[in-house]
């Protein structure tokens, strides 16, 4: 049995190639990227605009800067090269006029107005926050938190007891109460007899408070004090003010607060009184249950008296 290999040549001269550069320099596509990449920039544009004060991108670059040195040894970037786009026709720039530059500025106007809006908003909040005492640190005496402890034992508050001036200390406490506005923070001087009220072993310490009471301190050494600020607050303060549950960012209703409220209630009740009102003075079921008024008025009952007092002609 013959076996014949058979071997076919499957080059076509005659046909046209799969040309990968005329269909990547295709005018058509090259109208969509321009689109996109117009799109694309405009997000961008937007997207900056949005996160220029967003508070939680400035937690996450610090946590790069802390957690990610930057490599010792640079690395040089790769240079790719660039291939220049073909010309677009006039029929494809045709297609951008959908894209008005009006409708741009139109756009980038209400969200900047709504932007704006929202800062005033948390403006306002920050200044009644500063003043019922949140994200700031308050500098008080030792007793007077003492005293705090006791009128809002429901605040959770966290005291720096220091005996000197730690400005880069307290800068660092004012960024992590603006975070947690929830939580009191003080600067307070240390005072013995309020020092063993409150069970505090050391000086300079860092003391977590919870319900009116010491939950725990740690002890400030120089060692600790030599490390920069904002690394011993983001490595070691803040996992440990969370471990005590004292760092919160919703302000709590406190019993002072309740009791204006309260207060307030009673006075608008007792001056804007509930129920009908029939119009009627003197009536005794004002402002009771609904009732109707029948029969002759006090008005026309007046006028029958005086006529009746009236003499008339046959009695003079």
């Amino acid at each position: 049995m013959l076996r014949s290999d058979h071997v076919h040549d499957h080059s076509h001269d005659g046909e046209d190639h799969y040309d990968e550069d005329t269909m990547a320099f295709d005018p058509t596509l090259a109208s969509c990227c321009e689109r996109d990449q117009m799109e694309f920039d405009k997000a961008m544009k937007l997207k900056a605009v949005l996160t220029a004060h967003d508070p939680t991108s400035g937690a996450v670059r610090l946590r790069q800067q802390l957690f990610q040195p930057p490599p010792s040894v640079a690395i040089a970037p790769k240079t790719h090269q660039q291939v220049e786009n073909p010309p677009v026709a006039d029929s494809d720039s045709d297609l951008d006029s959908d894209f008005d530059d009006s409708d741009e500025e139109f756009g980038m106007e209400a969200m900047l107005a709504v932007r704006r809006k929202q800062l005033e908003l948390q403006v306002q909040q920050a200044a009644q926050n500063a003043i019922d005492g949140y994200g700031i640190v308050m500098d008080k005496e030792l007793q007077q938190l003492v005293q705090d402890l006791q009128a809002e034992p429901e605040v959770p508050r966290v005291a720096l007891v220091v005996d000197t001036e730690l400005s880069t200390m307290r800068s660092e406490m004012t960024a992590v109460a603006q975070r947690f506005i929830g939580t009191k923070f003080y600067m307070v001087k240390p005072d013995d007899d309020a020092s063993r009220q409150l069970r505090l072993a050391s000086v300079p310490s860092l003391t977590a408070f919870r319900g009116g009471e010491r939950v725990d301190s740690i002890a400030l050494d120089a060692k600790t004090l030599m490390t920069e600020a904002n690394v011993l607050w983001e490595a070691r303060f803040l996992p440990w003010l969370t471990k005590c549950n004292v760092l919160t960012s919703e302000r709590q209703n406190s019993q002072n607060n309740q009791r204006k409220v309260s207060r307030k209630n009673s006075a608008k009740e007792e001056e804007e009184p509930s129920g009908f009102d029939c119009g009627v003075e003197g009536c005794r079921l004002r402002f009771g249950y609904e009732h109707e008024h029948v029969g002759t008025s006090q008005e026309f009952k007046d006028e029958i008296a005086t006529w009746r007092q009236t003499p008339t002609e046959r009695d003079v």
